[in-house]
């Protein structure tokens, strides 16, 4: 397929992120939302972005030695859930370079919307022997 360009992700609420595969842009935001833009070195156009950050709480501890998480059955702070949803912001955007189009996701259904081509690229068909 070879080197991807530019990906752009863009949310319901108008958020986007961008990802520049051929590094031609410089001094471009990697996300950009209808209220600014953040840069690299968390540069941002956000008025008081960093007042507003601080009225967030703080994220609840997470547990980050995994050896210890087995042992006392707690939930690991890169578990399951966080590795399938950033596997699957890459696997969109791979989908979307293969068939060279932009496509619209459902993160609730896990599946593109009006576009079976796509949607079959998600569990593509096994070539034999293997099975799941």
């Amino acid at each position: 397929m070879g080197t991807w360009r530019k990906i752009t992700y863009t949310y319901a609420d108008g958020c986007q992120i961008v990802l520049d595969g051929a590094g031609t842009e410089t001094g471009a935001a990697y996300i950009e939302g209808p209220n600014g833009k953040l840069y690299p070195g968390f540069k941002s156009t956000i008025p008081d972005l960093e007042k507003k950050l601080a009225q967030f709480p703080d994220p609840a501890p997470q547990v980050t030695d995994f050896v210890d998480a087995v042992k006392n059955r707690k939930k690991f702070a890169l578990n399951e859930e966080n590795g399938h949803r950033s596997a699957t912001i890459v696997n969109m955007g791979k989908i979307a370079l293969q068939l060279g189009r932009n496509l619209e996701f459902d993160p609730v259904k896990q599946e593109f919307l009006n576009d079976e081509g796509a949607n079959r690229l998600i569990f593509p068909t096994m070539r034999g022997p293997r099975t799941i």
